[in-house]
């Protein structure tokens, strides 16, 4: 514990050093929090909202009479199907490395108990099909996504993430038909991350379905993160897009490319209103994924 620390004490100390260094620095205590952190987040249970509804994440599910695994099962709930959440219980189990809550639902006219591990903690409409997402928890660190039509599976895919909350899901949509050959669909995910340095940032993974439906993680990108006094933020440019100039912040005008994604950050201190530094990166869609090249 002494030693990740000192290391993290040592980025930060890193942090107060002025020009290029400044974003870097940044960059890698985002990288490196989370490894070598006090991690205050090991005891966090992620919860589902009551009141609210969620569609089953699992298949064939069990909704059950009481909030054991030896309750009579009262009937099954198919992958996708919607739950209206009515109350958390006091019981937790474990499976899998996931720890979560027992929940009392409502599907259609039944009411009855089911493990949250088994209900996706997002979900939106894609064109016809409908993503499912789960936090595996701060022990897995990953996030599980799943393509569905109906009740039936497409795809699904899985990487790591970082320990997440459940507070704040959201999801973009982007235009696949600005690249080629274009991807079936184009989203990006976001979500929050713990981090040391602050309670938590917020993430963008963006992600891609290929023309057979399958999901395709693609790479990351955080829009904004401050430890004051140092702090970044970051934009997204598409090929059919334009980022304006603005002469407050110093930045340059930025013109979309071809079968490209530009992230430009912008690295500034809050103290020092002439300290602003920017750099880019540059992610070259090959039909298949989005390679990245770093500029300056």
């Amino acid at each position: 514990m002494e030693k990740r620390s000192t290391i993290v004490t040592q980025l930060l100390i890193f942090c107060t050093m002025s020009g290029y260094r400044n974003l870097l620095c940044i960059l890698l205590v985002l990288l490196f929090s989370p490894v070598f952190s006090e991690n205050h987040w090991d005891g966090y249970i992620h919860e589902k909202t009551i009141k609210s509804t969620y569609r089953i994440f699992g298949d064939n599910v069990n909704l059950r009479e009481s909030d054991n695994l030896k309750a009579k099962v009262k009937k099954k709930l198919s992958m996708g199907a919607v739950v209206t959440i009515l109350a958390k219980t006091n019981q937790i189990m474990e499976q899998d490395s996931v720890k979560e809550y027992w929940y009392q639902v409502q599907s259609e006219k039944d009411i009855g108990y089911i493990w949250g591990g088994l209900i996706a903690d997002y979900s939106f409409p894609l064109e016809h099909n409908t993503i499912l997402c789960r936090n595996l928890g701060v022990k897995r660190r990953s996030l599980e996504l799943k393509l569905i039509q109906g009740d039936k599976l497409l795809s699904q895919t899985k990487w790591e993430v970082g320990a997440i909350s459940n507070e704040s899901w959201n999801h973009k949509i982007y235009p696949s038909s600005e690249f080629s050959p274009s991807p079936k669909a184009l989203f990006g995910l976001t979500y929050l991350v713990f981090s040391e340095i602050e309670y938590g940032y917020t993430n963008e993974q963006l992600v891609s379905v290929s023309s057979d439906s399958k999901l395709v993680s693609q790479f990351s990108w955080n829009p904004g993160s401050c430890d004051p006094p140092a702090c970044a933020e970051s934009w997204l440019v598409f090929p059919g897009e334009t980022l304006l100039e603005d002469t407050k912040i110093k930045r340059k005008i930025t013109k979309g490319k071809t079968n490209t994604i530009q992230e430009l950050t912008h690295s500034f201190d809050i103290d020092d209103s002439n300290s602003h530094e920017y750099y880019k990166s540059e992610y070259k869609w090959n039909g298949t994924h989005f390679q990245k090249k770093e500029t300056q």
